[in-house]
């Protein structure tokens, strides 16, 4: 059979557009044993890189598969001796070359990575091509997750294979440490709430009906069936009653490594979810989800309090924003801005350099800069920074550099 999906979040300053592609499996009882043309080998404990494009890639993603099997297992707590053989993955050169040799096996095409799984482990394999570093390292995850899952369980829910592997595809890669730093994947978290809302026509599934989809049904209701099996996975492991990680942890103990789908789906539902399927599920589901906020929520929280005056909960507020999404230049413009109102001009320096850097409006920055830099006393910086804000933008900030300029040269 043959498993797509993954989930790709570009960032826009403090929005972000997400991109989901999920589908599910199809029969396939034979797959080619040899590796012609991926002469860059690298080995791990637990799995076994083949790739076309150089010796450095291929150990890189080993290193990078290694750290995400202990992610992976954080959550699912597999015994890994029981591993039938190493995890394979192979990297081709580009799309073309991913893509014919996924024809050659499977006369398939696809434009994201592919974890074919064969009835022999040692052939099943992880399917990759080069991409920008975010988006490679998301579909790495989502499809690496689905693999570690299926090289333990042969046929696990749909709900949470499909909710754990883009709960994980959002994490954060960290060079120096090695490893991967878990971070909210919320790509959903919008969508979802409309529909808890009554905002859109869709409607969320049951959970008895959830938990015992198959792949072709969730296929089918992709659209309601991607948010919420991502945010019963979000909630179950995250929410304020601990008692629903049980839940989870119940679900997955209850699993049959070569139990059919129906199966493995009824030992979740009862043996995980038996004691907890009344109303009140369905209520904390949807407050836990209706409260999360995602990082663009909160800064929009943190411009209402800065506007109103609430400088330290406005700095709560973009502080969070800012764990969810370091790269916003937003919250760290902002974050300035407070500095500045408390006179720490450095700091508030610091902010505006580090909004610059991440792609904040040259004309915003400048004007910032060049306000903290005269009540720093720096005018000579001062009179650069408010230059380069009139000529980055006449209309908005012509009239307020000028007015400021000679407000410096009256006052010398």
């Amino acid at each position: 059979m043959i498993e797509m999906g993954g989930c790709m979040r570009i960032l826009v300053l403090a929005f972000f557009l997400c991109v989901s592609t999920l589908a599910f499996a199809q029969d396939a009882s034979q797959a080619p044993r040899n590796s012609a043309g991926l002469s860059f080998t690298a080995e791990t404990d637990h799995y076994r890189v083949f790739a076309e494009t150089s010796q450095t890639q291929a150990e890189d993603v080993a290193r990078k598969m290694e750290a995400a099997l202990v992610l992976y297992n954080g959550i699912f707590h597999f015994d890994l001796a029981q591993l039938a053989a190493k995890f394979r993955v192979k990297v081709f050169r580009d799309l073309d070359s991913f893509n014919a040799y996924l024809d050659k096996v499977l006369s398939q095409k696809r434009t994201d990575f592919v974890f074919v799984a064969w009835s022999d482990p040692e052939r099943s394999e992880l399917l990759t091509f080069p991409k920008e570093d975010k988006a490679f390292t998301a579909s790495l995850l989502h499809q690496g997750c689905i693999q570690f899952i299926k090289g333990f369980i042969d046929n696990p829910p749909v709900w949470l294979r499909e909710g754990v592997a883009t709960y994980l595809d959002g994490s954060l890669w960290d060079p120096a440490a090695g490893s991967f730093i878990a971070q909210p994947n919320l790509a959903w978290l919008d969508t979802l709430k409309s529909i808890i809302r009554g905002e859109t026509p869709n409607k969320l599934i049951p959970f008895a009906d959830l938990l015992t989809l198959t792949r072709d049904q969730a296929q089918a209701q992709m659209d309601i069936f991607a948010p919420q099996s991502w945010g019963l996975v979000q909630f179950l492991l995250n929410a304020t009653d601990r008692s629903y990680s049980r839940v989870m942890w119940d679900s997955i103990v209850a699993l049959d490594p070569k139990a059919g789908l129906d199966d493995n789906s009824q030992r979740a539902l009862k043996k995980g979810f038996g004691w907890v399927m009344d109303p009140q599920l369905l209520q904390d589901f949807q407050a836990y989800m209706l409260s999360f906020k995602t990082a663009v929520d909160l800064v929009k929280d943190g411009i209402d309090l800065y506007t109103n005056g609430d400088l330290a909960n406005a700095e709560l507020s973009f502080t969070k924003s800012l764990a969810l999404e370091p790269a916003s230049a937003t919250a760290t413009y902002y974050l300035g801005l407070i500095e500045y109102s408390r006179k720490n001009y450095a700091r508030a320096e610091d902010q505006y350099t580090k909004a610059s850097q991440l792609g904040a409006n040259a004309g915003v920055i400048n004007y910032a800069l060049g306000v903290n830099s005269f009540a720093a006393g720096k005018n000579a910086d001062a009179t650069r920074y408010l230059t380069l804000a009139k000529q980055s933008d006449k209309a908005t900030y012509g009239d307020r550099v000028d007015a400021l300029l000679k407000r410096m040269e009256n006052s010398r």
